[in-house]
């Protein structure tokens, strides 16, 4: 942007610092996405046992 502040000098250190967060991985989101995953799944199979195959 025109009156942003200039971005400062990116040293070794932290460029050490970004590869240790990036190598960590998103793992908090991946288990996150699993959990959801895992509730729909088991809402559809309780549907299906509860309601569709009462009615035969």
């Amino acid at each position: 942007m025109l009156n942003s502040p200039p971005l400062r000098d990116r040293d070794e250190a932290d460029d050490r610092e970004i590869g240790a967060i990036v190598r960590a991985g998103p793992h908090g989101a991946v288990t996150l996405a699993a959990i959801a995953t895992a509730i729909v799944v088991a809402c559809w199979f309780a549907f299906y046992l509860f309601v569709f195959l009462p009615r035969g």
